[in-house]
This record gives C-alpha cells, sequence and structure tokens, in this order.
C-alpha cells in the first residue's frame, strides 16, 4: 500500500489512502457496498455517484446552457467550481462535457443535450477514482473516445467510424503519457482537448476554437507537487499571481501578451464628449493618460493579467491588492490599470 498526499476525506479530511488492491468498502453517505481502492484511515469511504454529486451537477449544468464555441473556455469554468478537488475522475466529465458542448454550439453535427447525457453515462463506465494508476487508463481518453462515437456513429461491427473513435482515443492517450510524473488533471484536459480540436478538424472538418495556453492557475494546489517547467502549460509565479487574483475576487484572470492591447484615442474622446466624470479627478481625461503615452508605456511591458468582474469597484481593490502581491513575488514593475464605475457615483 502506498500512501499519497493527494486528496482528503470527504467525511474527516485525513489524507486519503490508495491501494494497490480493492477492498470491500461501505460509502459513508449513501451506504452502498463495493470493491474500492481509495478510503482514508479512519476506514471512511466515498463511492464515486456521491463523491461527484454536486460536482457533476455544475459540470452538466454548464454543459447544457453554454452557447459557447470554445472547449477550453467551457473546460476552465468547469475547473473555477470551488467544490472541485484538483485531482479526480471529475476532470474526464469535464473533458468530455466541454468538447462536447463546444461542437453542440458550433451546430453543424446537431448534437443535442441527449447526446451529452450520453457522453456523461459513457464516461461512467470506465472513468473511476485511482484508476489511472492501476490499469494504466485516464478516464478523460474514454470520455474523449464517446464523444467521438456519437459524433460519427460508432459501435461494435462499424469500421471507419470505430477507427476514428479508436485514433482518437490513442491520441489523446499518447499526449495525457506524455505529461505524466506527476499526474495532473488540468493539464490532462487542456492538452486531450487540444488534440481532440485538431483532430476534429481532421477527421470529421469541424472547427473549434484553438487552446492559447494563457497559463496554468492552480500550480500552488497540486497535491504532488507541480511539474513546473516540464509542463507547457506553467506559468511560474504569475500562475500563482493568477490563483490569487480569484483568491482575492476576480471573477476570472489569464495571462495576454500586452502587444495584443490596442490602444485607440476614440475612447478618450468619449470621455471628452458626454461622459459626466469628465475632469472630476486624475483617473478621468484630462488628467488620465492620452492614447500614445499609454500605448508606450504598455510596450514596456511583456504580459499582463486581465482581470474580470461583473463589479468594477470591487475589482479595483483587487487589482490594487495583486500589485501589491506581484511587487513581493519580485515583478517590482507590476502596476494596476484600475477598473472604473460605469456612471456616476454610487453606480457600481
Amino acid at each position: 500500500m502506498e500512501k499519497q498526499n493527494t486528496e482528503h476525506c470527504m467525511v474527516c479530511g485525513s489524507d486519503l489512502e490508495y491501494l494497490a488492491k480493492a477492498l470491500e468498502m461501505t460509502c459513508s453517505y449513501c451506504g452502498k457496498v463495493e470493491h474500492g481502492h481509495i478510503h482514508c484511515p479512519n476506514n471512511h469511504y466515498t463511492c464515486d455517484l456521491c463523491h461527484n454529486r454536486d460536482t457533476m451537477a455544475i459540470i452538466e449544468d454548464i454543459a447544457r446552457t453554454t452557447r459557447s464555441h470554445d472547449p477550453f473556455e467551457i473546460a476552465d469554468l468547469m475547473m473555477r467550481y470551488p467544490g472541485l478537488p484538483m485531482l479526480g475522475c471529475q476532470h474526464a466529465y469535464i473533458a468530455g462535457g466541454a468538447f462536447m458542448a463546444a461542437v453542440k454550439s458550433e451546430g453543424s453535427r446537431g448534437v443535442t443535450n441527449a447526446d451529452l447525457d450520453e457522453v456523461f453515462m459513457r464516461t461512467a463506465k470506465q472513468a473511476h477514482g485511482g484508476y489511472c494508476g492501476l490499469s494504466g487508463v485516464c478516464g478523460i481518453a474514454p470520455a474523449i473516445g464517446a464523444c467521438f462515437a456519437i459524433l460519427t456513429g460508432s459501435k461494435c461491427g462499424t469500421t471507419d467510424a470505430q477507427r476514428t473513435t479508436m485514433e482518437a482515443v490513442t491520441r489523446v492517450s499518447r499526449a495525457i503519457t506524455d505529461l505524466t510524473g506527476p499526474s495532473c488533471c488540468k493539464a490532462y484536459v487542456w492538452s486531450a482537448l487540444e488534440v481532440a480540436v485538431d483532430f476534429l478538424k481532421e477527421s470529421l472538418g469541424v472547427r473549434l476554437p484553438a487552446h492559447s495556453r494563457s497559463g496554468c492557475s492552480y500550480t500552488h494546489k497540486h497535491p504532488h507537487g507541480c511539474r513546473e517547467k516540464k509542463c507547457p502549460y506553467y506559468s511560474g509565479r504569475l500562475g500563482n499571481l493568477l490563483g490569487k487574483a480569484l483568491e482575492l475576487g476576480a471573477e476570472n484572470a489569464k495571462l495576454i501578451d500586452t502587444a495584443t492591447v490596442v490602444v485607440e484615442e476614440w475612447v478618450r474622446w468619449k470621455c471628452l464628449y458626454g461622459c459626466p466624470l469628465y475632469g472630476k479627478d486624475a483617473s478621468h481625461p484630462p488628467c488620465a493618460p492620452n492614447a500614445a503615452s499609454t500605448a508606450k508605456v504598455m510596450g514596456e511591458y511583456r504580459t499582463a493579467i486581465l482581470l474580470n468582474s461583473s463589479r468594477g469597484k470591487s475589482l479595483t481593490e483587487v487589482a490594487v491588492r495583486l500589485e501589491g502581491e506581484a511587487y513581493r513575488s519580485g515583478y517590482h514593475k507590476a502596476f494596476a490599470l484600475t477598473a472604473l464605475s460605469s456612471g456616476l457615483e454610487g453606480v457600481t
């Protein structure tokens, strides 16, 4: 038996134990008796159904309601759910759900919510906690396989459809294998989606957005220790700052190349002609920096963190506090461009 500091028991919070051989266990929540490979030293056990219940409700709801064509955007939204553990087979449902939801939104294959339910049902048959280490099969691979099987009509006895599905699974498995040591479910999701998006275009001619690799914000949460520079999604201390931004209250945070920031003069004119806050303080024209000065300063930075929130004034506090965190992390040029309200005083 090998004990690893992975996830914690849902009942008592103890570090979970991973077993080399299955034992008969009783779920502490529903009373179901089954053979399992993961439990806590206090003999608590949680079956996959109970362990995933809340998270699956969120994943399924996002998959059914999103209108996004971007599987990476959908997956990232699912992974921001606070109840999602850093590692676990919930990520198989995220990979399959995000991919199929994006194809549904794209529209050309006629995917329905019933197809999404079928993906989740098939994934449940092969994505089980700890089996990536016990059998060498990560549940994300069959989850993507289920998507391609539904899209192609693959089943036992088919030829080209089954071959396409197996090829998709083979490519995903290879991509995941190249990222092991230690395992990271977040990286596996992103890598699987990259492969799936490429193969979808190659095999079925369906185009979905490619991943921009904006950087990982989960580095500090990995219980086994992040692979850091060995991982293509690692963003070093900047990744830690992304995670900190979410902790401070931002609804979303991502790394962007400052070269992609467009600075134009019309924004200043919008304030000059019609904005009631013109000339009220240093944050507004004519005191605020003009377009030329702003563009020049932007050119002195390579990377920025873009924050998003539905509450502008609260986001200002997040940005200022994040500037301090960045400075203490060694980014001494860090400077926060704060959010402003969209109207008169008192408007959020």
